[in-house]
């Protein structure tokens, strides 16, 4: 599971593969399926991926803002797993 900020959403590990992750949201808005957003990563997740590596825009971002403030720790909303001491 590749992690995220900014963005929640619902997980169902017991679901069928493709069905597992619903309720996208973004600053508690729904995900818009005709919408583009930007997003950063650590490491590309498909081939032919090109653009500025992320720790060089994350540095640049950093430097210019001087102080970031904490975010808060985001965690899916699990579906069909009650009881399970693995998620505490």
């Amino acid at each position: 599971m590749v992690r995220v900020a900014g963005l929640s959403y619902a997980l169902a590990p017991g679901a069928r593969m493709g069905s597992r992750i619903s309720d996208l949201r973004v600053k508690g808005e729904p995900l818009e399926g005709t919408k583009r957003y930007k997003v950063a990563g650590w490491a590309p997740v498909g081939e032919g991926i090109t653009g500025e590596p992320i720790w060089d825009v994350v540095s640049r971002h950093l430097r210019a803002v001087k102080t970031v403030p904490p975010l808060a720790a985001s965690r899916p909303r699990f579906i069909g797993v009650k009881d399970n001491p693995g998620l505490e």
